[in-house]
């Protein structure tokens, strides 16, 4: 893990851009509403100055409650939301679940771990990106599905933003999970149609796998989520 010193820098580097980027936000929904900073500062109780200064980024005392005033002077909403930062892997087990998926792979993919979004400001990493030419898979490891569809719907996203062709949902083989999974088999069939072995086959080559897939592993051996013999629902290998 980074020394403390190095993450709150980074935090404050982090904290510095926020700023400029709400009172970027602010003054362009203020300039569209058609109003002053002298008539926003009267709507919140506050000078026309301190006005300025959110919107140039330069009130470092600007409170929660303040910023949530003057966005609504010009019409804004705004939105909080938190994501994980060091380290997006959180544990061994994890790290251990996506070895046992690399070790099954042919020397030729390159992989990458706690691959970032391609934007400023985004939080966001993949667990791991594997390539071979023509061909990028981004692959997100959870030791518990709390929320499949929620997980799912986040990993995607994930896929789209980094650009990715396909998408391997890697879950450890327990026995909360397997019944996770069963409840939305019917979606997994169409939204990962390729059946682990063929899947690992793949990979093994050293190819493209064609599509996405979702496998269920353990640590030492694995599973997966495949349609059964009559194609009719989720199963494993």
């Amino acid at each position: 893990m980074p020394p403390r010193t190095h993450v709150l820098g980074e935090a404050r580097r982090f904290e510095a851009w926020l700023r400029n980027d709400v009172g970027r936000e602010l003054r362009l929904a203020r300039h569209n509403a058609g109003a002053t900073m002298q008539q926003v500062g009267e709507h919140v109780g506050c000078s026309k100055s301190t006005i300025s200064r959110i919107e140039r980024g330069r009130s470092r005392r600007v409170t929660l409650d303040r910023i949530v005033l003057v966005a609504s002077a010009v019409g804004l909403r705004p939105s909080l939301k938190f994501y994980p930062t060091q380290p997006p892997i959180r544990d061994a087990g994890q790290i251990e679940l996506l070895a046992a998926l690399t070790a099954r792979m042919h020397p030729s993919w390159h992989h990458q771990h706690e691959v970032p979004m391609p934007r400023i400001g985004d939080l966001r990493a993949a667990d791991q990106v594997s390539s071979v030419p023509g061909c990028r898979i981004v692959i997100e490891a959870y030791r518990r599905l709390g929320d499949a569809q929620a997980q799912i719907r986040a990993a995607r996203v994930k896929q789209r933003d980094l650009g990715a062709e396909r998408l391997i949902v890697l879950v450890e083989d327990t026995r909360v999970n397997r019944r996770a999974v069963s409840a939305v088999a019917p979606e997994l069939v169409r939204s990962f149609p390729i059946p682990p072995r063929a899947l690992l086959g793949a990979l093994a080559a050293g190819r493209d796998p064609g599509g996405d897939a979702l496998i269920l592993m353990r640590r030492a051996g694995l599973h997966g989520v495949r349609p059964t013999s009559r194609d009719t629902g989720p199963g494993r290998t």
